[in-house]
């Protein structure tokens, strides 16, 4: 189990585990520079999605919600699925950035969101990672996707 390395709380998002300290402390400690320059980044090999709701109802997903462009940081919602809104605009958001990072999901974000994230009725599910890749493809992206 991962900690924080200045609050000591437990760690969740991956990308806090890897730099071994959360958001929060990130942004008392001025180190958001390490964290946007990580968050830009595609994942290598980052596989299928999977999401679902705990018995508390929070979201439980393996998608590291490393941007927060619709909702706010670090006190604002989770990210979403199975409406148009902003919890599902990041959702989507983050979750291309894992596969294309940043700068090119900007791009696609909206259309994902309404093609894979706002029609999701289930609490839980997957989502294919060469779903996505083929769903990229046929909307015209080119560059090298991570293997």
């Amino acid at each position: 189990m991962s900690k924080c390395c200045i609050c000591k709380r437990i760690l969740k998002n991956p990308i806090s585990i890897e730099l071994g300290i959360g958001p929060v402390c990130r942004a008392k400690e001025n180190l958001q520079e390490e964290f946007d320059f990580m968050k830009v980044q595609a994942i290598k090999g980052f596989g299928d999605v999977h999401f679902s709701r705990n018995e508390d109802g929070e979201v439980v997903t393996n998608v590291p919600q490393r941007i927060f462009k619709h909702i706010s940081f670090p006190n604002g919602g989770d990210m979403q699925w199975g409406y148009g809104g902003s919890g599902s605009s990041d959702f989507a958001l983050n979750i291309l950035s894992c596969y294309i990072g940043q700068t090119a999901a900007e791009i696609y974000y909206q259309e994902f969101k309404w093609d894979f994230i706002a029609g999701i009725s289930e609490d839980s599910g997957v989502i294919k990672r060469d779903d996505v890749m083929h769903w990229l493809s046929e909307k015209g992206y080119k560059e090298e996707i991570n293997p």
